[in-house]
């Protein structure tokens, strides 16, 4: 019988032991591929934080550049243009200076005026 003769049984362990050795293989190819996969898994989260800290890194440098900016051209404007306030204040106060003046000068003409008037229209010639 087969069982008896050892070079059968030894064939039928070599063929166990193929087959265990195939099995082990194909599990550690599973367990490299499932490794493999964690490992893209991890670095693309990795990707993905310092897309965000990056992004987040240039809005903060966008917002002072910004801020640096604004800051310029308020100077500039006041260099350039003076104080919006003072300067509605000045043209605010000379224009009633020149108002109360025109006003005290009709006043003081009115007679005159009315007078010329009415002998222009009073007045014929001919």
């Amino acid at each position: 019988s087969a069982a008896s003769c050892p070079r059968t049984q030894d064939t039928a362990l070599e063929t166990m032991d193929a087959t265990a050795k195939a099995h082990i293989g194909i599990q550690k190819l599973l367990q490299a591929e499932q490794d493999a996969a964690e490992i893209v898994a991890k670095a693309k989260q990795d990707k993905v934080a310092r897309l965000k800290q990056a992004k987040a890194e240039a809005d903060e440098e966008i917002a002072a550049y910004k801020a640096q900016r604004q800051a310029q051209f308020e100077v500039f404007s006041k260099d350039k243009l003076g104080d919006s306030g003072a300067h509605s204040k000045t043209t605010q106060s000379a224009t009633e200076e020149e108002l109360l003046l025109i006003s005290q000068q009709v006043a003081g003409n009115k007679d005159t005026m009315m007078n010329m008037l009415l002998q222009s229209v009073t007045e014929v010639s001919v």
